[in-house]
């Protein structure tokens, strides 16, 4: 079985077919799909990081990146998913499950 749509499509998907799975008593490939699931979740907020840079980038004038609202300074400051969301945004490497 293929599932075809964008990252957010494909994430709904994966939901669905892990609800449908454990309401049937499979856990393990609720379990599964939800793993799938994750791993689109990542790549929807790798996409939404993105796109929050390019339009801090645009917003001020060449100044450098905008702090992102909501953020905490751990994060800007070096903490572990700060690190780790640039890493693979700058590296743009695939995302392994």
């Amino acid at each position: 079985m293929r599932i075809r749509g964008n990252a957010w499509q494909v994430h709904e998907k994966y939901l669905a077919l892990a609800r449908d799975a454990s309401s049937s008593g499979d856990r393990v490939q609720a379990e599964n799909y939800l793993q799938h699931a994750e791993h689109y979740f990542r790549i929807i907020n790798q996409i939404q990081e993105s796109e929050n840079r390019q339009r801090g980038n645009v917003g001020a004038a060449g100044l450098g990146p905008q702090p992102s609202l909501g953020g905490s300074a751990e994060d800007e400051d070096g903490g572990e998913m700060g690190d780790e969301s640039e890493a693979a945004a700058d590296e743009r490497t695939p995302m392994s499950a």
